[in-house]
């Protein structure tokens, strides 16, 4: 199997399609190839193989050798972005000359590293929640649950949570019912929930697949885009940039499409993506939990968790089970 980029990208479509197929017959029970895909997205460009495995979609992503991490910028951020970020140093009592300092402190370090081959599951699911249907619900037991659930029927309300317990959904015209599953450590849940093959992505992994080696703060440059569409401040104009009002809109939030390697990411600080090093170190990758947001730094700051190389800084002090309940992971397979 070719293992690095640079190759894959040199061969015909019809020889990376006889590779897949033949790479079919070496993964876990259940993948079948489905098709090649091409997929581009700000600046990246990979064609490559789908392959299904229980009704879930699998991209091929060939590795490589990749500098990862940030500590400058590579072509420095537009005067809007600057004038944000340096805006927003006041309410972290730092002095705008400190910028580029406070985002390397956020960032994880320059270093190179090998990437290899992987089989990687498109969209991410939740480690701590599962969906229920109505019938699954004990009237005794879930009592709180269906007492809710009336209460959002007759209501306004897009969602309702208890915590760690239930959580309701409006979606499409119906409510989503989501249980929360505990779990006392990310070993023991690891050991539940992934099958025999499969595994989760480390911090290099998923640095390399999100931004794909660029050396700019955010996959698409070093400055934040004000034409996207992004969660909890909808359609950005000078207005909505500052108070944080969505606009009404059916245009899908940007972060959320295909990457240039085919995977979906979560582009919502409020969320993290779970990724493991081989030591058994978790963090969560794309996102800070939304402290940025509710401290009500603005969307610009607000969004920096979204950046390629963004750590969370205070992950550490928080518990699993703290923690799980705003994770996502997605399965992969290492080749």
């Amino acid at each position: 199997m070719i293992r690095d980029r640079a190759t894959w990208n040199k061969q015909t479509s019809e020889y990376k399609e006889e590779l897949l197929r033949e790479l079919n017959a070496r993964l876990p029970a259940g993948f079948t190839f489905l098709k090649m895909e091409r997929f581009e997205r700000f600046g990246l460009e990979l064609e490559t193989g789908i392959f299904v495995y229980e009704g879930c979609e699998f991209v091929y992503v060939p590795g490589d050798r990749v500098t990862l991490g940030w500590e400058q910028w590579a072509i420095g951020p537009d005067e809007e972005t600057k004038g944000e970020l340096e805006s927003g140093l006041e309410d972290l009592s730092r002095e705008p000359a400190e910028l580029e300092h406070v985002l390397r402190e956020q960032m994880s370090p320059v270093r190179e590293a090998d990437i290899g081959p992987l089989l990687i599951e498109r969209q991410t699911r939740l480690v701590a929640w599962y969906e229920v249907e109505l019938d699954d619900l004990d009237p005794e037991e879930d009592s709180d649950v269906l007492e809710a659930l009336e209460l959002v029927k007759s209501s306004n309300y897009g969602s309702y949570e208890q915590h760690q317990s239930f959580r309701l959904d409006k979606e499409d015209g119906r409510i989503r019912i989501w249980l929360f599953a505990d779990s006392p450590s990310q070993q023991a849940w690891a050991k539940d929930e992934l099958p025999d093959g499969f595994d989760l992505l480390t911090e290099e992994e998923w640095e390399y697949v999100y931004g794909g080696g660029r050396r700019t703060l955010f996959p698409w440059g070093d400055s934040f885009d004000y034409r996207m569409r992004v969660r909890h401040f909808g359609e950005l104009n000078p207005e909505q940039k500052e108070q944080g009002e969505p606009a009404v809109s059916d245009r899908a939030f940007d972060l959320e499409e295909s990457s240039g390697m085919g995977l979906q990411f979560l582009g919502d600080p409020y969320k993290q993506e779970l990724t493991v090093s081989p030591e058994g170190l978790v963090r969560g990758k794309g996102g800070d939990g939304g402290a940025l947001i509710c401290g009500g730094m603005g969307v610009t700051w607000g969004y920096v968790p979204v950046a390629t190389y963004y750590r969370d800084p205070y992950e550490e002090e928080q518990k699993w089970e703290d923690r799980a309940e705003y994770l996502h992971y997605r399965r992969i397979v290492r080749l």
